[in-house]
């Protein structure tokens, strides 16, 4: 039997291990571009220590859904400068 893709709401922080957060103006374009390309939407608070984040999008489960979510964020950050190296994404469920 078919069920329709249901909406999630993913938070995604990227959190600083002794590095630097990414740019904010820069992660924001790159986050945009990377949740467009995957038919998801992604609205980020910037912290000082953190960058909290979160990605909605359609999905068959909410598995589906945080991979959708990680990789969102991952390549956001994959695109930042090598200083932002350090920075990791810590994924938690919401919704």
């Amino acid at each position: 039997m078919y069920e329709p893709p249901s909406r999630y709401n993913v938070t995604v922080t990227v959190a600083r291990d002794d590095g630097e957060l990414p740019d904010p103006v820069a992660f924001a374009v790159a986050a945009d571009q990377a949740a467009w390309r995957r038919s998801a939407s992604i609205v980020s608070a910037h912290m000082t220590d953190r960058i909290i984040s979160i990605v909605t999008v359609y999905a068959p489960d909410r598995y589906a859904a945080l991979a959708v979510a990680r990789a969102v964020v991952a390549d956001a950050v994959g695109q930042q400068a090598p200083s932002a190296g350090a920075a990791r994404p810590r994924v938690e469920a919401s919704g």
